[in-house]
C-alpha cells in the first residue's frame, strides 16, 4: 500500500505468499506478490525525472518481473525473502533453502563484513552518490531488515544496554508509559491493560532473568545500530549538499514483534534454531551464528501503553510511528493528532 497507495487487497498482497491458504491461491489477485495492473510511487517519480533507489527488503516478488528493478527502482540491493540473518547470506527460516538477496535484478553474493543495516546504508549512499552530478532529484527507499527476527546487533550497541533492562519487564511498561505521557504523545493517566500473555518476572530464577534482560539489550542494540547508520546517511546528504533539500519519512509496518518463547532455551524451543545451525548460547547472544527474539512479554513491554504487539488487531500491533521531517517542511516541530492510515498484509 505504502509503495502503491492501492489497498493491499487490490495490490495482489492480501497476505505473504509463505502463509497463502488454499482459498486465496484461487484468485489471480492473491498471490502475495505485487500485481502487475499497480504502478509504484518509483515508476511515478521515475517518469517524472527523479533516479529512484531501493536498498532493503522486498518480499514482493522474486519473478524477474517482479522484481524491484522492473517495479520502477533503477538501482536495487534487494533482500527478497521476508527476512533473513543479519550477519551472513543464510536463511532464517526453513521455509527457505537459501537467502535470496538480488542486486539491480540479478542474484547476489554478501560480502564477507555483512551486516544489514549498515549494507543498505553503504548500498544507498553508493546509489545516490553516482548520480549527483546530473542534479536530478533522487527518491529514496530504504526498508530496514532491523528489527525483524532475527534480532541480532554488533558487540559494541549490545554493550551500550547491558544491564539496562534487570528490573524486567512490567517496570520497563510502566517507565514507557510515563515517558510516553510526559512527551504527549497520550494523555496522562491514560490506562494500561495487564497483558494475559506477560509472564511473572519475580517467578523466574536469577539465571532466566539475566538471559532475558540480554535479549532485550540485543533488541535495542539493533535499533541503535539501524539509527547509527541512518545518521550515516543523514551525514553524506549534508556533506553532498543535498540534506537541506530532502524530506525524510520514517515510519514502521508494524508493532513490536513477539514471536519467539518466553523461555527459547527450553529443549523443543531450541529445535527449529538449531536444526538451522543457530544457537542460543547467552554470550554469543545476537552475534553472528546466534537467533535471538524478545518474546512476547517484553514486545508488550516495548509498545506500552498500547495493548499487544505484532500480528494483533490491538493497538500495540497497529499503532506505529510516522515521522516526517526535513528542511523543506515550513511547519515547526509539532506533534498531530491527525488520522494516518495504511493497512498491513499482517
Amino acid at each position: 500500500m505504502l509503495l502503491t497507495g492501492v489497498d493491499s487487497h487490490l495490490a495482489g498482497v492480501p497476505n505473504i505468499p509463505e502463509m497463502l491458504a488454499p482459498q486465496q491461491r484461487k484468485h489471480a489477485n492473491y498471490q502475495g506478490v505485487l500485481g502487475d495492473d499497480v504502478v509504484t510511487v518509483a515508476t511515478l517519480l521515475e517518469d517524472a525525472g527523479y533516479h529512484t533507489y531501493m536498498a532493503g527488503k522486498w518480499h514482493l516478488g522474486m519473478e524477474p518481473h517482479k522484481r524491484p528493478s522492473r517495479r520502477g527502482f533503477q538501482r536495487t540491493m534487494a533482500m527478497m525473502d521476508s527476512g533473513a540473518d543479519n550477519w551472513e547470506q543464510r536463511p532464517y527460516l526453513a521455509l527457505y533453502d537459501q537467502a535470496n538477496w538480488f542486486a539491480d535484478g540479478e542474484r547476489f553474493t554478501l560480502p564477507e563484513d555483512f551486516y544489514s543495516s549498515r549494507f543498505f546504508v553503504d548500498s544507498m549512499i553508493e546509489f545516490i552518490d553516482s548520480n549527483l552530478q546530473d542534479d536530478k532529484p533522487f527518491f529514496a527507499y530504504l526498508p530496514f531488515m532491523a528489527v525483524h527476527s532475527p534480532v541480532q546487533a554488533p558487540q559494541k550497541y549490545i554493550d551500550r544496554y547491558m544491564d539496562f533492562y534487570n528490573s524486567g519487564w512490567d517496570t520497563l511498561r510502566q517507565q514507557r508509559k510515563e515517558r510516553a505521557e510526559a512527551l504527549g504523545i497520550v494523555p496522562e493517566n491514560t490506562p494500561m491493560v495487564l497483558m494475559e500473555t506477560t509472564d511473572d518476572w519475580d517467578a523466574l530464577s536469577d539465571d532466566d532473568k539475566r538471559y532475558q534482560a540480554k535479549r532485550m539489550a540485543v533488541y535495542a542494540g539493533m535499533i541503535e545500530a539501524m539509527d547509527f547508520h541512518i545518521g550515516r546517511l543523514i551525514e553524506f546528504l549534508k556533506q553532498r549538499g543535498q540534506y537541506d533539500n530532502t524530506i525524510f519519512i520514517f515510519t514502521s509496518d508494524n508493532g513490536s514483534e513477539a514471536s519467539g518463547p518466553t523461555e527459547p532455551r527450553a529443549f523443543p524451543k531450541r529445535l527449529v534454531p538449531e536444526n538451522l545451525g543457530y544457537n542460543l548460547d547467552y554470550d554469543n547472544l545476537g552475534l553472528k551464528g546466534s537467533y535471538s527474539t524478545i518474546g512476547p512479554s517484553f514486545a508488550s513491554a516495548s509498545a506500552s501503553p498500547l495493548a499487544y504487539y505484532k500480528f494483533y488487531a490491538g493497538e500495540g500491533g497497529m499503532r506505529v510511528p510516522l515521522i516526517i521531517t526535513g528542511k523543506p517542511i515550513d511547519s515547526e516541530q509539532s506533534l498531530t493528532r491527525a488520522f494516518a492510515w495504511a493497512t498491513s498484509y499482517r
